[in-house]
């Protein structure tokens, strides 16, 4: 197999596992809409609200519904802006939903998540995974909104890919949980793991390939599309 051939397998793969990705996503959100149930008003014999009545009344009930009600909009404006062809065929679009993503993420997903991590289940390695989660969120939309306003289009979609792979961590925490579940593995060891690894995991696969279209001279697009007045489409 020659490198050409090589490239164009390896686009394939990358191109099924952005599907999955995107159908992971969309059956999460659903999930997470579903649960509600539970949640308005709070069911403490449900499992994610299970033990936790003794401080939900405080910062953290506050933090909890935030947090619900911003994570699935982040999950699926994400999952818009970074397809090319949303931004390829409605810019205006992808500018306005940008901007609030990254207010959305910055202002409340990654705060909500910060605070909620203090009280992880699992003891210190799960409450610091899931707070540099949560910190690297906000860093990686706050930077991605850098590189726009500096017109490093190419390094703001690199920005904003990572801040997508870390917001789907609750897509691989749900995968990781469902496969302990089925191997009947002890949660007492396999949910700190999973709170360092849902989004390590995603992210070291994502530098990986980013290192491997740099070597190999992969070509990026690197021009962000506009609509002027009459219609026509010009880079911006």
């Amino acid at each position: 197999m020659n490198s050409t051939d090589s490239q164009r397998t390896t686009l394939r793969l990358w191109n099924a596992l952005q599907i999955v990705g995107m159908l992971l996503v969309l059956k999460v959100t659903i999930s997470v809409l579903w649960n509600y149930r539970h949640y308005l008003p709070p069911d403490f014999e449900s499992e994610f609200l299970q033990g936790r009545e003794h401080y939900f009344r405080g910062s953290y009930g506050w933090a909890f519904f935030l947090h619900i009600a911003s994570g699935p909009v982040a999950l699926l404006a994400g999952l818009l802006l970074v397809m090319d062809s949303f931004r390829q065929l409605h810019p205006n679009w992808h500018r306005w939903l940008g901007k609030f993503h990254v207010l959305n993420v910055c202002l409340i997903v990654a705060p909500s998540g910060l605070l909620m991590a203090g009280y992880a289940e699992g003891g210190k390695p799960a409450v610091s995974g899931f707070s540099a989660l949560a910190l690297l969120t906000g860093i990686s939309a706050a930077a991605g909104w850098r590189m726009a306003v500096l017109r490093q289009f190419d390094r703001h979609r690199q920005w904003m890919w990572r801040c997508y792979l870390l917001l789907c961590s609750a897509v691989t925490l749900r995968l990781i949980g469902g496969l302990s579940l089925l191997l009947k593995l002890d949660p007492a060891w396999t949910y700190p793991l999973a709170a360092w690894l849902s989004w390590l995991g995603p992210l070291a696969i994502f530098e990986f390939r980013m290192r491997w279209k740099s070597r190999n001279g992969t070509r990026q697009d690197t021009t962000l599309w506009a609509v002027d007045r009459t219609g026509q489409q010009m880079p911006d």
